[in-house]
């Protein structure tokens, strides 16, 4: 009877795994549900440890998973010396369901299911989009960042956090580069449209840089050269028309000063001057702030600026100030293995897996772009999906070189 029950449970653990994944995904767009989606892949991961499911490997698995492992330790030990052990803790606390969802992905998820979680971050996007531009419809008046805060989205806290959705572009455009004409590829083209609209309208200057560049990657390496030309006119005609609409306030962010920056990057390489092997402790930037802006010695030019600043807005130099030299290695491994299996992939002949590697890559590669001036671990948006495309990437390469079972 048990060995009866222990085989249903077996074979049925990878379903309760996928499913568990979709449905967190999903939630990111409905936060009352984020606890329960929590909870299902929790019970995913205990079934997977005591039934050992395995379908991914044949062979060496180590060298995919020790950078991330080693990167995880690292973050928690960071904990026990930190300058402030219960915020570090509790602001580390998401890299837990991050590496869980990592984990289900890479052990029981094929090649067709990747799809399935790039028509699902459409569809997130597409609600997300939706939700925002009715927050502009209904308060002309709001700045950006007023209207940011009136959309009460859990992920989103200034405009720049609409990166999130210019990180989504590249696998949805791999969605309509496979098929057009088809509800996928409608979805996917719809939710890139409205993903451009909507960062246009709240101004943010980091999500319109990231989207052109993931997309221009998507673009270039698997549209011929005459339809690149036609879909680059198309997307500046789109996005000059719709910024000509809000009196190109837009273009204006773009031509201000980045002195807002300078300061916090300028605190950050201080804290790391003053503990520059281990760091501060993870997740300090934003208490230690404060102190460090009132001693700074700043060039001339730069001026304090008065608004409180909870991340350095440069995630390598956050990760230098807060966890050290030691922390900043490990991170450096991690997106550079990330990105070398991902580069290893692209000239695959299995096309599935090829075209939807390409949108994996431009999404990591944009996001170590977007890293020099926005990304923070602490902005639980940035840690779901760097995990994300760690792990399509990893059964990308599986199926491509390590012997995976595609059954």
């Amino acid at each position: 009877m048990n060995s009866n029950i222990d085989s249903f449970l077996y074979r049925l653990t990878p379903k309760i795994a996928i499913v568990g994944v979709f449905f967190y995904l999903l939630s990111l767009n409905f936060p009352i549900f984020l606890n329960f989606a929590l909870i299902f892949i929790g019970i995913s991961g205990v079934l997977l440890a005591v039934y050992g499911y395995r379908n991914q490997f044949i062979g060496s698995r180590w060298h995919l998973f020790l950078p991330i492992g080693i990167f995880i330790f690292l973050s928690f030990l960071s904990i026990t010396i930190s300058l402030y052990p219960q915020r570090s803790l509790f602001l580390t606390l998401p890299l837990i369901p991050a590496l869980l969802i990592y984990i289900l992905i890479i052990e029981v998820f094929h090649i067709n299911h990747i799809r399935f979680i790039y028509i699902i971050l459409s569809i997130v996007s597409l609600i997300i989009c939706i939700d925002l531009l009715q927050v502009v419809f209904t308060h002309t008046t709001l700045s950006p960042s007023d209207l940011i805060i009136a959309a009460k989205h859990p992920l989103l806290v200034v405009p720049n956090d609409l990166i999130f959705l210019s990180l989504i572009t590249p696998l949805s455009l791999t969605l309509f580069y496979q098929k057009p004409s088809s509800l996928i590829g409608t979805l996917a083209i719809l939710s890139i449209l409205l993903t451009i609209a909507v960062i246009i309208l709240f101004q943010s200057r980091g999500g319109l840089l990231i989207l052109l560049i993931s997309m221009g990657i998507v673009a270039g390496t698997l549209w011929p050269k005459r339809w690149i030309v036609v879909v680059s006119i198309l997307l500046v005609v789109i996005i000059i028309g719709v910024d000509l609409t809000q009196n190109f306030s837009l273009f204006h962010k773009f031509t201000s000063s980045w002195n807002a920056r300078l300061l916090p990057w300028l605190i950050a390489w201080d804290m790391f001057m003053d503990a520059p092997l281990l760091g501060n402790g993870i997740h300090t930037f934003g208490v230690l702030y404060e102190t460090y802006k009132q001693t700074i010695d700043l060039p001339v030019g730069i001026t304090i600026d008065t608004r409180t600043m909870a991340w350095a807005h440069n995630f390598y130099l956050e990760t230098l100030a807060e966890q050290g030299i030691v922390g900043m290695v490990s991170l450096g491994i991690v997106l550079s293995h990330g990105l070398l299996l991902s580069w290893q992939i692209r000239t695959n002949k299995q096309q599935d897996i090829r075209i939807m590697n390409v949108g994996a890559l431009a999404s990591l590669l944009s996001f170590c772009l977007a890293s020099i001036f926005e990304i923070s671990l602490i902005r639980y948006w940035c840690v779901t999906i760097l995990f994300l495309l760690l792990a399509i990437i990893t059964v990308c390469y599986c199926f491509s070189f390590n012997g995976g079972v595609n059954d």
